[in-house]
Parts: structure tokens; sequence; C-alpha cells
């Protein structure tokens, strides 16, 4: 009878001894294009293959961190995470992972690099690092940003459309131009001198029938190779791949 009794705890003890399959990180994105200036909301998915609950530990407040590079070259990065195997003092916590895929956090970046720019046209490869005590994933995903529109194609798009145009900064810094076209903007852009190539995004308007643009963001453009960064796409609108 006590054998009986004991066997079941036994097994229990086994179980709970043996090692737990590790956990897995992944990336996703609503989307992997994205117009320049837009947002990127960057979802951190941690994968637990077990049947039970994961108990992983912290060193730190900072559990995952996340950088961008174009090719080898970092362009931006979070806050460092630390990937100490021992915890600081006062510092450490522990948070409780459930069976199956689930997102550990959501972080939008601003789609701006480390110094305040727009990145120019193309791929991007994001890297995050998931770093507990006795516990470090990373996990590598791809995203592009397309081509911004040059100033003349908002007398082709719909009132109210959104997206992001490049063009050169005029000295009234409420202008910006490219292709000898000249788009006037809803307002003056502070903070970025005058001839710098730049995007803005906004919405088309029109006032009267003349059309106008209403910038919500504005940021310089980075320059890649040769100063051929204020040459904007000239494809038609949405060109948004999903």
């Amino acid at each position: 009878m006590i054998r009986r009794l004991l066997a079941p705890i036994a097994l229990f003890a086994v179980l709970a001894a043996a090692p737990q399959p590790p956990l897995a990180l992944s990336l996703r994105f609503a989307r992997t294009s994205f117009d320049l200036l837009d947002p990127v909301g960057i979802q951190l998915i941690v994968d637990n293959p077990s049947d039970r609950r994961r108990d992983v530990a912290f060193a730190t407040p900072n559990e995952y961190a996340l950088a961008i590079y174009r090719g080898r070259k970092e362009i931006w990065h979070s806050a460092a995470v630390s990937t100490t195997g021992s915890a600081t003092p006062g510092k450490s916590h522990a948070r409780n992972i459930p069976p199956g895929a689930s997102v550990f956090v959501t972080y939008v970046w601003n789609a701006l690099d480390a110094r305040g720019e727009s990145p120019a046209q193309g791929r991007y490869r994001v890297i995050a690092t998931f770093a507990g005590i006795d516990t470090h994933l990373q996990a590598t995903r791809m995203l592009r940003f397309i081509a911004p529109l040059e100033p003349n194609s908002v007398a082709r798009l719909p009132i109210g459309s959104v997206a992001t145009i490049a063009g050169r900064l005029e000295t009234d810094r409420d202008s910006i131009s490219a292709g000898g076209y000249t788009l006037r903007l809803s307002r003056i852009v502070r903070g970025i001198a005058a001839g710098r190539c730049i995007v803005v995004r906004g919405q088309v308007t029109a006032l009267r029938g003349v059309r106008g643009f209403d910038v919500s963001r504005s940021a310089p453009l980075q320059a890649v190779g040769r100063d051929r960064d204020c040459d904007p796409a000239s494809a038609r609108y949405p060109r948004r791949s999903r």
C-alpha cells in the first residue's frame, strides 16, 4: 500500500527534476514593409514548449534589448540588457512564462536612427536579445523601408491619404522641393537646416481646390553613399507590400 502511494510521488519528483525543453524567441511585425517615419511595432514572442509555466529570473530591470542594423552597421539600439550570470542585489526579479507561444512585449520603434534621422529606403535587420539569468535567447528578422514619394505625387493622391514624401528643405522652411516641384507644407519645419534633404509624413489635404500636405512628423533623411537621398520614387501610391 505504501509503495503504491509513494510511486506517484516518486514519478512526479522524476518529472520535476527532468530538464525542461529550452525557451525560444521570435519576432513579429504587423507587416514587413513600412513607409519612412511610420513607427514599427516589434513583438517579442517567447515560446515555452513545455506543458508547465516557467519562471525566468532577470539580473536587472531590463529584460530584453533591440538593435537595428543596415548591413553590418548598427543604426539604433534600445537600452542595454545585462547578460551576467548573477543578479544585481536589489534589482533582480522574475517573470512567469506560460506554456506555448505568447507575446512577451511589444516595442514601438519610432523609425529614427540614433542621431534622430530617418533611415533611407532599404532592408534592415532587427536583432532582439532576451537575457535572463541562465536564459539567453536571440532572434533576428528583416524589415524593409520603402522609398518616399516625390513632392508632385500629392497632386495624384486621394484627399486624406497618409504618405511619406522626401525633398530638400527650402530657405522658408515651410516647403520642400525635388524634381523641379515645390510642395508647400502645413507648418514650418524647425530644428533642421535649410537645404537639407528631409522626409515628412502626413496627410494630403485640399482647401478651396488647392492641394496641401498636413505634416505630422519630419526628420532629416540619412544619406547613403553619394548624395542620392533626395531622389524619391515616382511610383504610384500605395506601394506597400503586406
